[in-house]
C-alpha cells in the first residue's frame, strides 16, 4: 500500500514530475560526486563542437548544490508547473510538453549573451512568469511581509536578486522576457483578430497523440455540435423564428417556459428575447 509520499509524488502531472525527478537525481548525483558541475554546464563548444550533446540537457536540471535557493527553485517547479499543468493545460498536456522544449531552445540560443552556463533557473523563472500571468488574479503573501497580486511575483524575485546578490539580474530578466514572448505566442495572440485564430505553439500531431490530446479542431467541432443540440431541446430556433416574424404573443408564451441564459422571465422585459435570436443566429453561422 502506498505511503502519503508516494501518493503526493504520482499525484503530480506528468512533465512536473519527470523533470522534478531528473532535477533531484541529478543534484544528489552531483553531491555524492558521482559527476561534477564541469560536466553539467552547457556551451556550444562542448556541446556541439566536442560533441558532449548531454549538455543540452544537464543545463536544465542543474539547480546548484542543495541550499535554502535549491529547495525555492524545486518548490518553485512543484508548485507553478503543477498549477500549469492541472490548470490551464489540463486538457492540452502535449501542448504545455511543446512548450517546455520550445523555451529550453530559446534559451540556449539566448545564453551566450547573458554569460549563463547553467540554464535551470531561467526556465524556472520563465515558467514561474507563465503562472504568473495565468494566476495573475492571486494574491501572494511574501515572507510574512506584504501582500502582492501573482503577475508583480517574477519582479519580487528579480529585486530579492538584486539585493541579495548585489547585481544585475540579467540572466533572470532574459528569462521573463522568453516567458513573456510564450505567454503572448500561446495565449494573448491565439486571441487577436489579425491571428486567424491560429495557435503558434500548438504541439506536433506526434506528440499529442503520444500524450492522449485531443484535436482541438474536432474538439471545437464536438462543442458547436453540443450547442445545436442545447438549442434544438431549448427551443433556440423556434424562438428565433418567432421573433424574426414579430410573432408577439407566441413569444411571450414560449419565453416563460425558456430556461436558458437569456430568460424574459427573470428580467421582466423582451429584450432578451432578441439576445436569444442573435445567438441562435451566431450558433447557425
Amino acid at each position: 500500500m502506498p505511503n502519503q509520499l508516494e501518493e503526493w509524488y504520482l499525484q503530480i502531472p506528468i512533465c512536473t514530475r519527470i523533470y522534478l525527478t531528473a532535477t533531484v537525481g541529478l543534484t544528489l548525483a552531483e553531491q555524492m560526486e558521482l559527476v561534477t558541475q564541469y560536466d553539467l554546464f552547457y556551451t556550444y563548444n562542448y556541446a556541439f563542437t566536442r560533441k558532449q550533446y548531454w549538455r543540452v540537457v544537464t543545463t536544465f536540471l542543474f539547480l546548484g548544490r542543495l541550499s535554502l535557493d535549491w529547495m525555492l527553485s524545486v518548490y518553485f517547479i512543484v508548485r507553478h508547473w503543477r498549477d500549469l499543468e492541472e490548470g490551464s493545460y489540463l486538457t492540452r498536456p502535449a501542448d504545455f510538453a511543446w512548450m517546455l522544449i520550445l523555451m529550453c531552445v530559446v534559451l540556449l540560443a539566448v545564453s551566450p549573451y547573458v554569460g549563463a552556463l547553467f540554464l535551470g533557473h531561467m526556465l524556472v523563472t520563465a515558467l514561474t512568469y507563465v503562472w504568473s500571468r495565468h494566476y495573475s488574479y492571486m494574491f501572494l503573501n511574501i515572507m510574512g511581509l506584504f501582500n502582492i497580486s501573482a503577475s508583480y511575483f517574477p519582479w519580487c524575485m528579480i529585486g530579492f536578486s538584486l539585493l541579495v546578490e548585489n547585481r544585475w539580474p540579467v540572466p533572470e530578466l532574459a528569462a521573463i522576457g522568453v516567458g513573456h514572448l510564450f505567454w503572448f505566442l500561446g495565449e494573448e495572440w491565439p486571441r487577436r483578430a489579425e491571428s486567424g485564430g491560429a495557435h503558434v505553439l500548438r504541439a506536433p500531431k506526434f506528440l499529442r497523440k503520444l500524450m492522449s490530446q485531443e484535436d482541438a479542431p474536432a474538439a471545437a467541432d464536438s462543442r458547436h455540435d453540443d450547442l445545436d443540440d442545447l438549442s434544438e431541446d431549448d427551443g433556440f430556433g423556434a424562438a428565433a423564428a418567432e421573433d424574426s416574424d414579430g410573432g408577439g404573443g407566441e413569444e411571450e408564451e414560449e419565453s416563460e417556459t425558456y430556461g436558458g441564459p437569456f430568460n424574459p422571465a427573470d428580467t421582466g422585459d423582451d429584450s432578451s428575447l432578441h439576445q436569444r435570436a442573435a445567438y441562435a443566429r451566431e450558433l447557425d453561422d
